[in-house]
């Protein structure tokens, strides 16, 4: 059956299907513009990737992964205040990160006040202890080099070659590459240097390290991540005049004469003047037919691969952390997050969240032989956590985290329009410039809801058929 629409906006109707950021953001930007949005989402929440469950055992929200925004995610931000939930995060006002050795020698990478970008950095750089002098005075020659770079003049070239071949060139040792390069590149791009392109390696430190003093800011959310999205998205989408459709999910979309008319959930087909499609590219094909999804517009994005994050919570029965948090060399601890203190947990004992990025040797163990690693890992960098009992021990695994920013994956990713006229693409996955993060995900639904209103408006500047 074809359902009806409650009103039809002044510009007319858009399903969105998808209820992550991307399509979330895509909504929320539609609906200011006074388009009538019907937002589809399989599951009984919004969020899609980051997303926040409850432990039956703690009682406590367990986010699905530790996500972090940076300054320069602007695009994030923004659509946090437009949400009104930005209060309920917390940025850093200067860029401090402690970085502990197994050994327990512990420093410090953070801005100088006052000192102008790139040289707020220079003054933490000199004194950290994990390099020698003569790899530090390699990495600021390169750090000058990317500073200094027209990537776009060069993105072929760079899109040739993987960011350690290029850091080999300028001088990188492998030390000064696990120490330094991997710190930055490995949560950002969930892959290490050895595997992403020089492109998008050198695109995380131009625009998330060096382009401005506050631009490498860390940010994360106080409350789990579904508290703080899916009811706030819900509610402004809703009281914006649109509708969000939880435990639907599109099957297929119908297309006549290269145009959508309506998207099937398999109960009903939905009518439509414009789609915007914020499904991963590997669920996009089954909303297209055989022929239309082996297009060589639309078949490049098969090209593209996932890469895993694995996610260690552990709760201990007192405190054994001090930082709210900290990342781990020679470890396969990576990063840790107190959590407990970012969402300010009541004691006496303490929440900790480890984050491994890239996480290809994690990914396919078991949760004891997870278990068996990082406890004494743990005890290497906290101490205290030698003689604290371990009360919950949980695993999350992420093995479609995100797209995987390898030498020649931005020729794969697909660009907003689409050769069906009124169907417009998001994700964080699309042409936005971005790696695969929450910051890349609101970008591309901005995007597509500018595709959706510049159709729209084509639509009704047309003369009617007689």
């Amino acid at each position: 059956m074809v359902s009806e629409l409650r009103s039809p906006g002044a510009r007319g109707h858009c399903v969105v299907i998808g209820g992550g950021l991307a399509g979330l953001s895509a909504a929320c930007a539609l609906v200011d513009q006074g388009v009538q949005v019907t937002l589809l989402e399989k599951r009984p929440f919004l969020g899609g990737r980051a997303y926040s469950f409850t432990d039956a055992e703690t009682g406590q929200e367990v986010d699905n992964g530790q996500h972090v925004y940076l300054g320069c995610c602007t695009a994030y931000t923004g659509f946090l205040q437009q949400l009104g939930v930005f209060d309920r995060t917390t940025l850093q006002r200067r860029l401090r990160i402690p970085v502990v050795d197994r050994k327990g020698k512990v420093g410090l990478f953070s801005a100088a006040p006052f000192l102008p970008a790139p040289l707020h950095l220079i003054p933490s750089f000199l004194k950290f202890p994990h390099l020698g002098l003569r790899d530090k005075v390699r990495a600021g020659l390169a750090m000058l080099s990317i500073h200094r770079m027209d990537k776009e003049k060069h993105r072929e070239a760079l899109e040739g070659q993987t960011f350690r071949d290029w850091l080999k060139q300028h001088g990188q040792s492998d030390r000064s590459c696990d120490v330094l390069w991997n710190l930055i590149t490995l949560p950002i791009l969930n892959d290490s240097v050895s595997d992403v392109s020089a492109y998008m390696g050198i695109m995380a430190f131009q625009d998330g390290l060096l382009h401005g003093r506050n631009s490498a800011n860390i940010g994360y959310s106080r409350v789990g991540l579904t508290e703080l999205i899916s009811d706030a998205a819900k509610d402004y989408i809703t009281q914006h005049g649109g509708q969000v459709l939880l435990g639907n999910a599109a099957t297929k979309l119908i297309i006549t004469h290269s145009n959508v008319t309506g998207v099937d959930t398999g109960l009903e087909v939905l009518p439509a003047d414009t789609v915007v499609s914020a499904v991963p590219w590997d669920v996009l094909p089954e909303l297209l037919s055989p022929e239309l999804a082996a297009d060589r517009y639309f078949a490049p994005a098969n090209k593209l691969e996932w890469s895993p994050i694995v996610g260690i919570h552990v709760w201990y029965d007192r405190p054994v952390m001090e930082e709210d948090f900290l990342a781990a060399l020679d470890s396969p601890l990576q990063w840790v997050f107190n959590k407990s203190r970012i969402q300010g947990l009541p004691g006496p004992g303490q929440y900790l969240c480890v984050s491994m990025s890239g996480a290809w040797e994690h990914a396919p163990m078991a949760k004891e032989a997870l278990r068996a690693m990082v406890l004494p890992e743990l005890e290497q960098v906290f101490p205290e956590a030698a003689t604290a009992t371990v009360e919950r021990f949980i695993v999350v695994k992420q093995l479609a985290a995100t797209f995987r920013c390898t030498p020649g994956a931005q020729a794969h990713r697909l660009p907003q329009q689409t050769p069906v006229g009124n169907l417009v693409l998001a994700g964080d996955w699309t042409q936005t410039g971005w790696p695969a993060t929450m910051e890349s995900a609101v970008r591309s639904g901005r995007l597509a809801a500018t595709e959706v209103v510049r159709a729209l408006d084509a639509a009704l500047s047309e003369p009617a058929s007689s």
